[in-house]
């Protein structure tokens, strides 16, 4: 089983498709580690590099699911996990139900999540583009990437 490290590019099979992330962070929140995860179709790319230019996003995950039911396999590292940070802000909100919009947000950092920054009303472009809150299952990681997700496309 891989034991996923800052800068580690890796290859996971999961539910019949293949996904690319690179690990930015060590454990961060619940055991998971901010990963960035660039978009796909579920196909495996032959010789996949990975490029932080590449479209993507930034989030929370626990890569235990995968490696249970799935194969993880380090097929690359890269020599600066921290040019796979795309904003070093961390959002989070006080609604989560479908259909619902958020109307205050919690703004801290990703070098000190739990000290809140700001409390604000409405996002900025900036805060628009932080990192959603929480670790996420990889699961659901999944739908995002397939669905070309963006923090700033956070439903809420």
């Amino acid at each position: 089983m891989v034991q996923q490290r800052p800068g580690d590019v890796l290859e996971i099979k999961f539910e019949g498709g293949w996904y690319y992330v690179v690990v930015v962070t060590k454990r961060f929140m619940f055991g998971g580690n901010i990963v960035y995860a660039f978009h796909g179709d579920a196909s495996r790319q032959e010789n996949f590099v990975a490029d932080p230019g590449l479209p993507g996003f930034n989030i929370c995950t626990d890569l235990l699911l995968p490696k249970k039911t799935g194969i993880v396999t380090r097929i690359a590292k890269v020599a600066d996990p921290e040019d796979y940070l795309k904003s070093p802000l961390i959002k989070n909100c006080n609604e989560y139900r479908p259909g619902y919009k958020a109307t205050r947000w919690w703004i801290s950092t990703v070098t000190d999540p739990r000290t809140t920054i700001a409390i604000v009303d409405k996002l900025s472009p900036e805060q628009c583009l932080a990192m959603d809150s929480g670790m996420i299952s990889f699961d659901l990681v999944v739908k995002k990437i397939l669905s070309g997700y963006t923090p700033d496309q956070n439903p809420f």
